[in-house]
């Protein structure tokens, strides 16, 4: 074995070593911060929230608004320093990281959708968001089976992540009301926000140059016809049953998945453009919804007002540019 053969295979030895070192000293720390939120948590309060402005989190604090749940709130805006948004970068540290996280007596339970359903079976003795009526509980059934297929990665331009998809335009144009640099830092130091979508969007230096990524444009007609297809059941659910929600007398979780969809598609300035489209039990529906406290208090009093800004963007965008516009008309 020859001298350099020797000093290769040493190097190689050494660099294992210290991955290996490093990857050590890493989970004991990680071990260390969930431990420390445990006991934290522990002493505290029985629900815990760390949440956002973006959709999951308003799924979640609607649900728990409707079911009056009293929580302790952590909020951890887009563009914060985690280090500084949690104690000792608790949150960062946490397993599967996305927001938001919902704490129970020190439990933590991922994905809105799953903890929505926590909640809810959690307070059954309630009654509150449980339908009583057989034909409801049918209808109940059939819409939730429909959503647990959504949402496997709430962040790629996949089938099942629409709401995601047809937020970009409000993305970029939230983007164009903030200084470069403080999209920088959120990139660079939130890893909530490092996405494979947000980093195209970083790329695209106005609104209107969405149109011109085809990649973008053809995700966004995709997610916009399921959207319309998602739209016509409820609208055929409320015509047949006569509302007020869509399962029927009782408001569910559906409902709540409701509220944020048109929620957003009303910042996107989409909303009367689908109403107008033989919708008339809809747009019932989303005036039913709106005068509800939880949108109120769980939707509407964290609407930042950058998302407002961008919002009338878009609107003066349409105006002028008439790719743009077609782009977020309705199809049918």
């Amino acid at each position: 074995m020859s001298g350099v053969t020797t000093l290769i295979i040493i190097a190689i030895s050494m660099m294992i070593i210290a991955y290996w070192a490093l990857r050590k000293k890493r989970q004991g720390r990680i071990s260390s911060v969930i431990s420390s939120l445990e006991k934290e948590i522990t002493h505290n309060h029985e629900w815990e929230l760390y949440h956002n402005e973006l959709v999951p989190s308003q799924r979640i604090r609607v649900c728990l608004a409707e079911l009056k749940i009293s929580y302790k709130s952590h909020i951890i805006k887009v563009d914060s320093d985690l280090s500084s948004a949690a104690p000792n970068d608790t949150l960062g540290q946490l397993p599967r990281h996305q927001i938001p996280v919902l704490l129970h007596n020190g439990n933590a339970i991922y994905d809105s959708r799953k903890q929505m359903r926590y909640v809810i079976e959690q307070q059954s003795a309630s009654g509150l968001m449980i339908p009583e009526l057989k034909e409801e509980k049918s209808r109940l059934k059939e819409w939730l089976g429909k959503m647990s297929l959504l949402d496997k990665d709430q962040f790629q331009m996949v089938p099942g992540n629409e709401i995601f998809i047809i937020s970009f335009p409000l993305f970029e144009a939230t983007i164009e009301q903030v200084s470069f640099r403080k999209v920088l830092k959120t990139f660079l130091i939130n890893r909530f926000s490092r996405k494979s979508i947000s980093a195209s969007a970083l790329r695209a230096p106005t609104l209107a140059s969405v149109i011109e990524n085809s990649n973008l444009t053809d995700a966004f007609e995709t997610a916009k016809e399921a959207i319309e297809a998602q739209l016509d059941e409820a609208e055929n659910s409320l015509k047949e049953h006569g509302g007020p929600w869509v399962a029927g007398e009782t408001f569910t979780q559906i409902d709540i998945e409701m509220m944020v969809l048109l929620d957003r598609l009303n910042l996107l300035t989409m909303l009367e453009d689908l109403f107008n489209s033989h919708r008339p039990n809809l747009k019932c529906y989303w005036e039913e919804l709106k005068s509800r406290n939880s949108y109120k208090t769980a939707i509407l009093a964290y609407l930042r007002p950058e998302v407002v800004a961008a919002s009338l963007t878009i609107l003066k965008t349409r105006a002028k540019n008439k790719d743009f516009d077609e782009l977020l008309r309705v199809n049918h």
